[in-house]
């Protein structure tokens, strides 16, 4: 999708696409995001993803869900949340040795409030994909260079929120979502031959800032709730721009079609303070409109399922606070070469991750704000298909704050 892929520059993107994964890596999001959509992120809360990231069914005054609109709906103050992300990668190649990369990310902020009417009104901000990466990496596609590349950008999404309690048991919401973001790489060549100049180019893809609807409904009993929600598809223009010593070329007539999803899941009382909580989330991609045989593109799914012994009241210290314990596998969007083809005609493989994790919280007396973290490790890739496989563990830290909290 992002302007590498053109004609011009298909001998270099595959060089990196079969090795990159050598690459020393100051700095990088994952090293399967430097080809594709860039990595998917969850924009969930720590407590959401302790639990696997299985939120579709949540509700309540201060329990919300990034992933359905309605679980806003019974809100009862002004509520405001963010989430910090950290991760650490060990990354292992079949043919060009390991090393490790460290990064941190702000995935998702919100804000909600109470309106007249049992309206509940919100905000928010949150990463879709990460495309960054650094490459430093011999190139012999031309005249021997030591090639630079330093990449950014991403899609991010901005939403407005409005939701309500239609009846005792359903609750309803609708999001309007801005999709954002752009991609960008600075690619630097720098030659032995001291009669070369260091040659710097620009490649940046943007897209027309356009917007979707999200709907989604909660149908919650005493014991059981269940979720789901359905986001329409937007097809955005996308400008790519290549700019060179002494040449700047801009390319449109192309475009990026954010594809319609759903999600569904469930949240189930155990008994006493217990409960189990699970998802299926899905999301249609399509490469046609992109034109490239470096990579090809899939159904995005992620399952989800989470346990949760709920804080108590009584006892020591681990029974006065919640512990969640999740579990989630994720199916990439993107399809790239197997390890050994220089591209899609000799064979693709998919992206796959899974993670497990685990997370408690601390929550103020007047039950408004609140501190939750979760620790979460697992793995994506594969040295067989794809010649390498990234080890990870993320910690996440969510803050929420509420007018109840300054009281």
């Amino acid at each position: 999708m992002r302007a590498r892929f053109a004609e011009g520059w298909v001998a270099v993107a595959v060089a990196l696409a079969l090795g990159v994964l050598g690459a020393r890596q100051a700095r990088a999001e994952s090293v399967f995001a430097v080809g594709g959509l860039g990595e998917p992120t969850l924009e969930e809360n720590a407590a959401l993803r302790a639990l696997g990231g299985a939120g579709v069914a949540e509700h309540g005054p201060a329990t919300f869900s990034l992933i359905n609109p309605a679980s806003t709906a019974e809100a009862q103050h002004l509520v405001l949340e963010a989430t910090f992300l950290s991760t650490h990668r060990d990354i292992s190649t079949v043919s060009f040795g390991d090393e490790s990369a460290y990064e941190t990310s702000i995935p998702s902020v919100r804000m909600v409030v109470r309106l007249p009417g049992g309206f509940a009104l919100g905000g928010s901000y949150l990463l879709g994909t990460s495309g960054s990466f650094t490459v430093d990496r011999p190139d012999t596609s031309g005249v021997l260079n030591a090639l630079h590349i330093e990449g950014s950008g991403g899609i991010n999404y901005a939403r407005g929120t409005l939701a309500r309690k239609l009846t005792k048991r359903l609750l309803a919401g609708v999001d309007y979502e801005i999709v954002g973001g752009s991609f960008r790489e600075e690619w630097t060549r720098r030659f032995p031959d001291v009669n070369l100049a260091t040659a710097r180019d620009t490649l940046e893809t943007s897209w027309q800032r356009l917007g979707r609807w999200r709907v989604g409904g909660v149908y919650a009993l005493s014991w059981l709730s269940v979720g789901g929600v359905y986001e329409t598809g937007r097809r955005l223009p996308i400008t790519e721009r290549q700019r060179t010593a002494g040449a700047d070329e801009i390319t449109t007539g192309r475009s990026l079609a954010i594809p319609d999803g759903w999600a569904a899941g469930f949240n189930a009382s155990l008994g006493g303070r217990s409960r189990i909580v699970g998802q299926y989330r899905r999301q249609q991609w399509d490469a046609t409109d992109l034109k490239t045989d470096l990579f090809d593109l899939r159904w995005e799914e992620r399952y989800s399922i989470g346990l949760e012994r709920g804080a108590g009241t009584f006892g020591g210290t681990l029974s006065k606070v919640p512990l969640r314990i999740g579990a989630t596998f994720l199916r990439w969007p993107d399809l790239v070469p197997v390890a050994g083809a220089t591209d899609v005609s000799g064979g693709v493989a998919g992206v796959n991750e899974w993670a497990v994790s685990i997370g408690s919280g601390l929550v103020t007396r007047d039950r408004g704000g609140s501190l939750d973290v979760s620790l979460e490790g697992g793995r994506r890739g594969s040295k067989t298909d794809l010649g390498a496989e990234e080890t990870f563990i993320r910690a996440a830290f969510s803050l929420r704050v509420s007018d109840e909290t300054w009281r």
